[in-house]
């Protein structure tokens, strides 16, 4: 063989050897129809007006439908909107598509948060991301302890309890209904009464409880001593009372019927309103009575009694109370009243100059045909116990003995069920001025207070308003009207009425 065709013949071999040896491109042939289209997961859900950071808890699948603007017909798209992050994804063409899910029912109350998701937008070729937009069909309310809990319970407008949700309890409502909610204290058989105006509260409203907590500090929460006591209670807020309320001074809950009174200056009327909504519902004049300055309200089976003893300046020798029918009270617009007028054996001087004086009062309970006045000492803070009997007449009050409360007290009410009493009231000054209080007494042995008392704060005059009227309500519970507080430029609140939860704690 010459050489020419040995050199043919190892030529040939060494292209065939590289050629055997040369790797595939790893890069396939782009595919048309995958490289036009939009891979799109889902980011957040943003629901209107919902602002709260609680977790939301949603129906397990939701069938999303996504429609081309222009042309094709509707895509459905199962995803799993609990899941984080939210699973499932859409495959579409590039275009301008809506989007749109609606739960199939909206319960009163539910475990999982009935919404109406709709909107826009455009999907583009490639991976994109989409948060979903909407609107709750419900509100939330989420029930938050720093302790083991039992469940807590709504019993009104239903029983049923709350759901669970790692260490919260949360339950979601579709309703109009004033909402009561009991919720356990720990290592007791006592509970916590909340009341929810469902028609006022924001979308998510969290409640937390703190125990044990010693702290006075009042941030809308509950706070328990070692032993349960609430030493801070939520006063909720149920509705703001109209203009003509702004010098409201007290409360009767009489025959499931709530009246009120404004104080000294106004009109010599007793107006009926209506606790969850604030409307006046009739105003009822009392013809031969004069308001030099009405602060507080009692009542027997019969009577209801006007406490005319307002008293700033401590000048007045005019003292009165009025006594009014309770038939009358509940049919005519126009009434007659009977009069209490009395002193304090111990006032001399009546310059009514100050008010460093122990004869201004603003709170008063009837029991077993004798008024019990508590008076408000706007210097020494405390409260001096007189005693009157409740039949018409000129008397001397009797002089019963100082309640050592360390507060300024503006109304007062006993439980018909369980005689236990309860003083409302403010403290002007210390370390933390204008707080509102609720003093708590087991009730009366004989004529005297028990000597033990508990307290609760309740809040702030600055957010709250001046507290001005209490009275038992139902199951032990209590409402406080609240008068406007009024400082030009700084704060404007209305009268308000509220509702404490007292029921479960004694």
């Amino acid at each position: 063989m010459d050489m020419r065709a040995l050199h043919t013949i190892f030529l040939f071999i060494a292209i065939f050897i590289h050629a055997c040896g040369e790797k595939e491109d790893p890069t396939p042939l782009p595919d048309p129809d995958t490289e036009n289209r939009s891979e799109i997961s889902f980011g957040s859900i943003l629901l209107e007006d919902w602002v709260a950071e609680t977790g939301k808890i949603y129906e397990e699948n939701w069938e999303l439908t996504v429609n081309l603007t222009e042309g094709s017909s509707a895509q459905k798209f199962s995803i799993k909107p609990n899941q984080i992050p939210i699973e499932g994804k859409l495959e579409l063409e590039p275009g301008l598509y809506t989007y749109a899910y609606e739960s199939p029912s909206s319960p009163q109350f539910s475990d999982y948060l009935p919404v109406n998701i709709s909107g826009s937008f455009e999907a583009k070729a490639g991976k994109q991301s989409l948060d979903l937009e909407g609107i709750a069909k419900s509100k939330q309310v989420v029930i938050s302890p720093n302790f083991e809990s039992d469940f807590p319970q709504l019993v009104e407008p239903e029983k049923l309890n709350f759901h669970r949700n790692t260490a919260d309890f949360y339950l979601y409502f579709n309703t109009e209904e004033l909402l009561k909610i009991n919720i356990p204290i720990p290592e007791s058989s006592s509970y916590l009464t909340e009341f929810l105006p469902s028609s006022r509260v924001d979308l998510s409203t969290r409640i937390s409880i703190k125990w044990p907590e010693e702290s006075y500090f009042y941030n809308d929460e509950y706070h328990l001593d070692a032993s349960g006591w609430p030493r801070v209670l939520r006063s909720i807020e149920l509705n703001s009372l109209p203009a003509s309320q702004n010098e409201t001074s007290g409360l009767a809950w009489i025959a499931n019927r709530l009246f009120s009174i404004n104080d000294g200056e106004n009109s010599n009327e007793i107006h009926e309103i209506d606790p969850v909504n604030g409307e006046v519902v009739r105003s009822i004049i009392v013809e031969n009575a004069l308001n030099v300055d009405w602060e507080d309200l009692a009542h027997s089976d019969t009577h209801l009694y006007i406490g005319d003893f307002g008293n700033n300046l401590g000048g007045r020798k005019d003292l009165s109370i009025y006594v009014v029918s309770i038939s009358d009270l509940l049919t005519a617009d126009q009434i007659q009243a009977e009069k209490i007028e009395f002193y304090y054996p111990n006032q001399t001087d009546f310059s009514g100059n100050s008010q460093n004086h122990r004869f201004d009062c603003e709170a008063m309970v009837y029991k077993e045909g004798k008024l019990h006045l508590f008076t408000k000492n706007w210097q020494s803070e405390d409260s001096d116990h007189y005693l009157l009997s409740a039949e018409p007449g000129n008397y001397e009050a009797e002089f019963l003995g100082t309640l050592p409360i360390d507060g300024l007290v503006t109304a007062a009410d006993i439980d018909p069920a369980t005689g236990r009493v309860v003083l409302l009231g403010f403290l002007r000054l210390g370390s933390h001025p204008l707080e509102q209080w609720l003093w708590f007494f087991d009730g009366f042995s004989g004529n005297q207070l028990t000597d033990s008392y508990r307290k609760s704060k309740i809040g702030y005059i600055p957010i709250r308003g001046f507290p001005e009227g209490i009275t038992y309500w139902t199951a032990g519970n209590a409402l406080i009207s609240s008068e406007r507080f009024f400082l030009e430029g700084v704060y404007d609140i209305p009268p308000i009425i509220s509702a404490v939860g007292l029921e479960g704690l004694f």
